[in-house]
């Protein structure tokens, strides 16, 4: 978990099925544990968990937060 990661997708799917991707660079490199954690509390930054769905619904109306992923850039790695 300490590897370097240096940015994250974010996948969130609309009212129609359909999954959107949304990727955030960071300015800098962070490990990967940094990387779960900062999801963690982005996810509870830009949405709402609701309980009868058990989903957590984006509080901009664009759909339902589905997932992340944090990844390497090999152009970045020393």
């Amino acid at each position: 978990m300490e590897e370097l990661v240096h940015w994250i997708m974010i996948y969130i799917m609309n009212e129609d099925g359909l999954i959107m991707k949304t990727q955030l660079e960071f300015s800098r490199a962070m490990t990967l544990m940094e990387c779960m954690d900062l999801a963690g509390d982005h996810r509870e930054a830009v949405s709402t968990y609701d309980e009868k769905r058990n989903r957590w619904v984006m509080n901009d109306g664009s759909g339902d937060w589905f997932g992340s992923q944090c990844f390497q850039d090999p152009g970045k790695m020393k």
